[in-house]
């Protein structure tokens, strides 16, 4: 909880609340019980809460699951991506390779092994939670730069082919040329 509160996760206030912070066996109990299935379609395992609203109550409140197990993970990211949310998770051992491949986003450190290196979708070379935070505003920004350059190119194309289509037209020859 300490740890918490000093990264940010969590403010001095939330630190008293009930189900801010369990164990993974906690976190078990609270959920309730559900069935693992095989979906063909998305070619992953997915999950049918006996009780929804037990799962989604906890995880409404849930900011840190202590001693989770890779099933833990597992619960929480599928029971997240059901409800159309979208999950990052970072991970460093063999266990949780599956956690990081079926999550939106998987981080793994530069200590990690070899095993999680290669399912996660990025690689911190330094072993700094900062690195995270930047790696994410870099990817933000050059996101919308992209978005920004295509929408300028497109606005371009849009008007330098109505151009030579209507001079065609009314001209009968294009105003540009190869100069």
């Amino acid at each position: 909880m300490s740890v918490a509160e000093k990264v940010g996760i969590i403010n001095p206030e939330e630190k008293r609340l009930d189900g801010i912070a369990m164990t993974g066996e906690e976190f078990r109990k609270k959920i309730g019980e559900y069935e693992k299935y095989w979906d063909p379609y998305e070619e992953e395992y997915r999950l049918k809460f006996k009780s929804k609203n037990r799962f989604y109550n906890v995880k409404s409140r849930l900011r840190i699951i202590a001693r989770a197990t890779d099933e833990d993970k597992l619960i929480l990211i599928q029971g997240i991506k059901q409800e159309g949310g979208l999950v990052a998770m970072s991970g460093d051992k063999v266990s949780d390779a599956t956690a990081l491949r079926m999550a939106n986003v998987g981080l793994s450190m530069g200590s990690g092994c070899t095993v999680a290196k290669e399912n996660a979708d990025l690689v911190i070379l330094d072993n700094d939670f900062h690195s995270i935070n930047n790696a994410i505003m870099w990817g933000r920004m050059i996101f919308d730069n992209v978005r920004k350059f295509m929408q300028f190119q497109l606005t371009i194309n849009i008007s330098l082919c109505l151009i030579v289509i209507l001079s065609s037209m009314t001209l009968g020859n294009s105003p540009f040329n190869v100069i």
